[in-house]
C-alpha cells in the first residue's frame, strides 16, 4: 500500500520539491484558487513557505517509503530466486494465515476448527494410544511436542485433514515440510521399462536371429562392439536402441555364472546333488537340464543369489538361410532352439559343499508328472465341487484348506484320494500382498498399462491379476513365479471390501465369516481394511488405512467418516484388484451379504456409469439415498471417481458428511448416474430387515456372529425352497413370449429369476393354483 501511494505521487509531481497534492507550482495553484484573494504579499509568502516546508517533509516521507518498499521488493525477489519463499502475514478470522510465495498456504489451527480437534486428539490420545501411527512419518514426535509439531505431523500423514502449520519445530523453512509431505504423498514404485528376452514366434526374435546370422557380417557398423560370439541379449539390446530397425523390447541384464561366482557353485551343486536328492525343490528342472536353465531357475526363485543367465548360441552349428524375414519358414528358428537345448552344461568340483538351506523349497510334491486339471475333465469337476460346496459341507475332507485356498491346493488334496484319479497339480504361486511380484503386477494394472501400453500388448486395465503375473513370469528378472489357476467368477463379477476397526466386535465377526466363506468372502475377490495390519485367516490379512485421527458426527447424526473412507478408497485404488471386475461393493462387516442375489439385482445395470441408491425412507429432495451399509458401484463409476476424486475433495463441503452421502454427491458431480433398487438391501435403519423374505440381497445390521449367522441361515436355508418352487413354476410357464431359445439349458438362470421374482407365498400359490401336474 505504501508503494502504491508513492508511485501515484511520481507521474503527477515529476519529483518536484514544490509538489502539493498534484499541483506543480504556486502559480499553478493560484490559477486554481490556491492563493487566497485579499491577503498581503508578505502573508501569502509566509503561508506559501509554510506550505512548501510541509510539502517537502511529506515528499521526503514518501521518498523514504518508496526506498523502503524497493528494499522489500528486492529482498522478496532475491528470496524467490533462491527458492526460500517470502512470507507475508495476513490476518484472517482472528488467526494467523501466511501465504508462501511458492505454492502452499500455512495456517496454524485454532479452537473450533476441525483441524484443531484432530491435532488435539493426536496430542491427548493418539500419540500415547497408537504411537506406531506416527513412527513412520514423524519419527521425532513425542507426547511433549508442541501443537504445531503435531499439526505438521497430521499434515504430513494426510494433507486433507490439516493445512500447513506456520511455525513447526524442526524445519528450517516451511518449504522443507511442504517438500517432505508432497514426496511422501506422491511416492510410488519407480519402474523402468520392463525387460523381456524375445521368444520364438515374436517379431523381435526373428530380427535378433537375422542379426546374429547375417546382419553383423553385412552391416558390422550397426553392431558396434559385438562379435559372432556375443550373446542373444547383446544383439537384442542393440536392436532395442535402434527402434527404426525393429520393435525389440529392452532385454534383461544377464550374466552367466563362471568359476569365480558363488552362483556357479550353487548351480553345480543343484545339478549334481540337489535335483537328484530333492527333486521337489526344483519344479520343472532335471539334472539333465542345461547350466543356464538351472541358473535361470535359481535366479527366478531367489536361491543361491544367482543373476539371470545370458543366452549364447554356437552359430557354427546353425546354417544361415539366404534371406531371413519375419514370415519365413521356421526351420532356422527350430535349429536355434535345438542348439539352445544342446548347449554344453558346465561343471566343477563341488568340494563337498551343500546348499540345502538355500535351495529347500518346503513343498511336499514328488517327482511325478504334474497336470493341472482343466474344464472338461472329471478331475476339474471334482475340484470345482470341493471349492464351491465340499469345503463348506465337509471341511474335514480337505484338511488345512479354506474357502480361499487355490484350485491347485484343492486338486492336491483330491490327488491324495486314489479313487478320484486326479493327477498331481503343477507347482504354482500367486503373488501375495507384500511380495515384490505383487507390487509389480499392481503397478502394471494401476499405472503401467495406461502409461506404457506398448510394453503390455494384449492386456488392459481389466486384465486379471493372474494373467498379468503370467506375463511377468516370462520376464525372468521380475521374479514372478507361475501363478495358480484363476478362480472361476460369476456374472457379473463382483469385488467386495469391508472396513473395520482393529478394536471391538468387528474383527471377530469378520473372522467368523471368512472361516465359512460367506458374506463378502463369497464375492469373486475381496479385501478387508483396518487401522492395523491384522491376520484374518490363513493367507488373508488386512490392508492398513493411514490414520485419520478422530471422527465427528455428521449432519444426519451418523459418523462423519468421509475422511476415513477417502483413505480407504485410496488403498483400494492402490491395490488395483478391483479393476478387473464389473462391480465394486463396499459392505459393512455387520451386513449379511448374499452374493448370488446381489448379482441378480445388479446385472441389469452392468456396464453403465452408475451407482445404486437403496433406501426410500422418506420422500422429497435427497431421496432415495445410498445407505452406507451396502454401496454398489459399476466399474465405470469407480473409474469416474478415481479420475475426479481430487475435484470432489476440493469443491464439496464434505467435512460434516457421512461417507455414503459424500460418494453419492461426488459421483453425481462427476457425471455418474444413479439407479434405485429398494430390494437391494433390507436395513433396519431404512425399511427394516426381514431375513426370510427370499429376495433381498443384503440384510443389516447384525452385530454379533450369532445374530449374523441366524439371519444368514434363515435367508439361505428357508429361501431355497421357494426358489426351487419358483424355478419349476417358470419352467412350466415356458413359452416363446416369456423366454428366448437359450432358456432350456440355463436352469441356474431360472432359479435366480425365481428367487428374485417370487416370494415364498406367491410361489406356493402358483404351484397349487395354476400349474398342471
Amino acid at each position: 500500500a505504501i508503494l502504491v501511494q508513492a508511485l501515484q505521487l511520481i507521474p503527477s509531481c515529476r519529483f518536484s520539491p514544490f509538489c502539493v497534492g498534484g499541483f506543480e507550482t504556486p502559480m499553478r495553484a493560484a490559477e486554481t484558487g490556491f492563493l487566497e484573494s485579499g491577503t498581503s504579499d508578505d502573508e501569502q509568502l509566509t503561508r506559501e513557505s509554510s506550505v512548501i516546508g510541509s510539502t517537502r517533509r511529506r515528499y521526503h516521507r514518501q521518498i523514504w517509503a518508496l526506498a523502503v518498499s524497493a528494499v522489500f521488493i528486492a529482498a522478496a525477489v532475491l528470496l524467490q530466486i533462491l527458492g526460500r519463499g517470502l512470507l507475508v502475514r495476513k490476518e484472517m478470522r482472528g488467526a494467523g494465515t501466511v501465504y508462501l510465495a511458492t505454492t502452499e498456504t500455512c495456517h496454524t489451527a485454532v479452537e473450533g476448527e476441525p483441524c484443531f480437534a484432530d491435532v488435539d486428539w493426536a496430542m491427548k490420545v493418539g500419540i500415547t494410544g497408537h504411537p506406531d501411527w506416527y513412527e513412520g512419518e514423524c519419527p521425532g514426535l513425542k507426547p511433549t511436542s508442541d501443537f504445531e509439531e503435531f499439526q505438521a505431523c497430521v499434515y504430513k500423514i494426510n494433507m486433507t485433514t490439516c493445512p500447513l502449520p506456520c511455525n513447526p519445530a524442526g524445519f528450517t523453512a516451511l518449504q522443507d515440510l511442504v517438500d517432505q509431505t508432497h514426496k511422501a504423498h506422491t511416492k510410488t514404485d519407480i519402474h523402468e521399462e520392463p525387460c523381456h528376452i524375445a521368444k520364438k514366434g515374436e517379431d523381435c526374435y526373428s530380427s535378433v536371429i537375422n542379426a546374429m546370422l547375417q546382419g553383423i557380417d553385412e552391416h558390422p557398423g550397426q553392431f558396434p562392439g559385438l562379435t559372432k560370439e556375443s550373446s542373444f541379449e547383446e544383439f537384442q539390446a542393440v536392436l532395442h536402441n535402434n527402434p527404426g530397425t525393429s520393435s525389440c523390447p529392452r532385454p534383461c541384464n544377464c550374466h552367466t555364472a563362471d568359476e569365480t561366482d558363488e552362483c556357479f557353485k550353487h548351480v553345480v551343486w543343484a545339478r549334481d546333488i540337489g535335483i537328484r536328492g530333492h527333486p521337489d525343490w526344483y519344479h520343472g528342472i532335471r539334472s539333465e537340464s542345461t547350466f543356464e536353465d538351472i541358473q535361470a531357475y535359481l535366479h527366478k526363485h531367489e536361491k543361491g543369489h544367482c543373476p539371470l543367465p545370458c543366452t549364447v548360441l554356437d552359430l557354427s552349428k546353425v546354417e544361415a538361410p539366404e534371406v531371413v524375414t519375419d514370415d519365413q519358414d521356421s526351420e532356422v528358428e527350430e535349429q536355434v532352439e535345438e542348439e539352445l537345448a544342446k548347449q554344453l552344461a558346465k561343471g566343477a568340483n563341488t568340494s563337498g559343499r551343500h546348499y540345502e538351506h538355500e535351495h529347500e523349497d518346503g513343498g511336499d510334491s514328488d517327482n511325478e508328472t504334474c497336470d493341472t486339471a482343466v474344464k472338461g475333465q472329471t478331475c476339474y469337476d471334482d475340484v470345482m465341487y470341493a471349492m464351491q460346496k465340499g469345503i463348506h459341507e465337509h471341511a474335514d475332507w480337505y484338511p488345512g484348506l479354506t474357502p480361499a485356498s487355490t484350485f491347485e491346493d484343492f486338486q492336491a488334496a483330491i490327488h491324495k484320494r486314489p479313487e478320484k484319479r486326479c493327477p498331481a497339480p503343477c507347482h504354482c504361486h500367486t503373488a501375495r500382498q507384500g511380495e515384490t511380484c505383487s507390487a509389480r503386477v499392481k503397478w502394471v494394472l494401476r499405472e503401467g498399462l495406461e502409461a506404457h501400453p506398448s510394453w503390455y500388448k494384449g492386456f488392459t486395465v481389466r486384465s486379471r491379476f493372474e494373467d498379468v503375473q503370467s506375463r511377468l513370469h516370462e520376464d525372468a528378472k521380475t521374479k514372478c513365479q507361475a501363478p495358480c489357476a484363476p478362480r472361476v467368477w460369476g456374472s457379473p463379477s463382483i469385488f467386495c471390501f469391508s472396513v473395520f476397526r482393529s478394536q471391538g466386535y468387528e474383527l471377530d465377526l469378520v473372522k467368523a465369516q471368512v472361516d465359512k466363506g460367506v458374506g463378502i468372502f463369497s464375492c469373486d475377490e475381496f479385501r478387508v481394511l483396518s487401522d492395523e495390519t491384522l491376520p484374518v485367516s490363513k493367507g488373508i490379512e488386512t490392508l492398513k488405512i493411514p490414520p485419520c485421527e478422530s471422527v465427528g458426527v455428521s449432519k444426519d447424526g451418523t459418523a462423519a467418516n468421509t475422511l476415513i473412507f477417502m483413505q480407504a478408497w485410496f488403498v483400494i485404488w492402490h491395490d488395483a484388484t478391483w479393476r478387473a471386475h464389473d462391480w465394486v461393493i463396499k459392505a459393512d462387516p455387520d451386513a449379511v451379504v448374499l452374493v448370488d442375489r446381489l448379482r441378480t439385482h445388479l446385472k441389469p445395470h452392468t456396464g453403465k456409469n452408475v451407482f445404486m441408491k437403496n433406501c426410500m425412507k422418506y420422500t422429497g429432495p435427497g431421496w432415495p439415498m445410498m445407505f452406507g451399509s451396502l454401496e454398489a458401484f459399476t466399474h465405470e463409476a469407480m473409474e469416474t471417481y478415481f479420475k475426479g476424486e481430487k475435484r470432489c475433495r476440493n469443491e464439496l463441503q464434505w467435512q460434516a458428511w457421512g461417507e455414503d452421502l459424500y460418494m453419492g454427491n461426488c459421483l453425481t458431480m462427476l457425471g455418474a448416474s444413479s439407479e434405485f433398487d429398494g430390494g437391494l438391501i433390507g436395513d433396519n435403519v431404512c425399511k427394516g430387515a426381514n431375513c426370510g423374505d427370499g429376495t433381498t440381497a443384503v440384510y443389516h445390521p447384525f452385530k454379533s456372529a450369532e445374530s449374523w449367522f441366524q439371519c444368514h441361515d434363515q435367508a439361505t436355508v428357508e429361501a431355497p425352497a421357494a426358489c426351487f418352487i419358483g424355478a419349476h413354476v417358470l419352467a412350466l410357464m415356458h413359452t416363446e413370449q416369456f423366454f428366448n431359445d437359450d432358456f432350456s439349458s440355463e436352469s441356474s438362470m431360472l432359479q435366480d429369476m425365481a428367487c428374485s421374482v417370487f416370494s415364498p407365498v406367491f410361489g406356493m400359490a402358483l404351484v397349487h393354483g395354476k400349474t398342471p401336474s
